[in-house]
């Protein structure tokens, strides 16, 4: 008997461990957690975390149009007036990873999926206040908490 209730245990510790949630994903999307997992490089402009922004951002524009939900947290408006202005040419990537290493540093901000941390960071390039940028993070918060599990990005 004793025997079984082993075995027992043992395939709850499995069950459970099978069916938690990854926390490195909020509906579909990476997240926090999984930029603050990449490890840097030694190589200057070629860090896992630059080249795997450039590829979430080459997502996010093939798949901004086909999630309105998306489409509501844009910041392309900014990345537009930014380019206008002509600050994009003064801003680098490396910048951009900085800023958003830095919005990261919030633990609340962990489920943020990277795509909007990108567009907070944008924002706050382009000129926005603590009070639009605090006001766009409560939207994403809720966003990311609300009861649709569907993913936001194509895999």
């Amino acid at each position: 008997m004793n025997k079984l209730k082993y075995y027992y245990f043992c395939f709850l510790i499995l069950s459970i461990s099978l069916y938690a949630q990854d926390k490195r994903y909020t509906k579909g999307a990476e997240n926090g957690y999984t930029w603050l997992e990449m490890e840097p490089s030694v190589v200057h402009y070629s860090t896992s975390k630059e080249t795997y922004l450039a590829s979430i951002l080459e997502r996010f524009r093939l798949t901004e149009e086909t999630y309105p939900e998306i489409s509501s947290l844009s910041c392309r408006v900014d990345i537009e007036k930014m380019f206008n202005e002509g600050k994009s040419d003064e801003i680098l990537l490396e910048d951009i990873v900085d800023a958003i290493d830095k919005f990261y540093m919030k633990a609340d901000n962990l489920v943020i999926p990277i795509m909007f941390a990108y567009c907070y960071t944008i924002k706050k390039f382009a000129g926005a206040g603590k009070k639009e940028l605090n006001e766009y993070r409560e939207r994403v918060l809720k966003f990311c908490e609300s009861e649709s599990k569907d993913p936001i990005l194509f895999e």
